[in-house]
């Protein structure tokens, strides 16, 4: 009982320890940014949506659609609404807004990222975690969020 009790404690603190060196690792790095005129596509992981990923339904979000005599104003309300939900605005480069969240428990950044096309009349979006394998749909919750304050505004 005493051994089973030592191993559960090695076990717990080991497992601290893991995720706390995650988060940190995911604190270093940065966006995907743009590849060419497009945001990069999704991994395999199911920890990242795309406007872009029309082959994955785990993967597949849809972007924010916006009119076409109203786009710098839903530009500018997407900013407020993604500083609303706790982003830190890294890079606003109109048409590309880049964008990151961090979780509360260890601090695992999220990238979230937007590109206006301005011909089609939408907000394209990825949002993905940077380090790991799931998310528990944290990326895609976070997207609808996002969209259902900017259907409001």
């Amino acid at each position: 009982m005493k051994l089973a009790l030592i191993i559960c404690t090695v076990v717990f603190i080991v497992s601290i320890i893991a995720f706390a060196l995650l988060a940190m690792q995911s604190r270093v790095g940065r966006a995907p940014g743009l590849g060419g005129m497009s945001i990069e596509a999704c991994g395999p992981q199911p920890n990242c949506v795309s406007c872009f990923a029309l082959s994955s339904s785990a993967h597949y979000v849809d972007g924010f659609t916006v009119s076409a005599d109203g786009q710098d104003e839903a530009w500018n309300d997407l900013i407020v609404v993604v500083k609303g939900a706790g982003g830190n605005v890294e890079k606003n480069a109109y048409p590309y807004l880049s964008a990151t969240f961090s979780s509360k428990v260890f601090g695992f950044v999220d990238d979230f990222e937007c590109l206006l096309d301005i011909d089609a009349g939408v907000i394209h979006v990825r949002s993905g975690s940077r380090v790991g394998y799931s998310d528990g749909n944290v990326n895609r919750a976070r997207v609808e969020h996002i969209r259902g304050k900017l259907n409001k505004q």
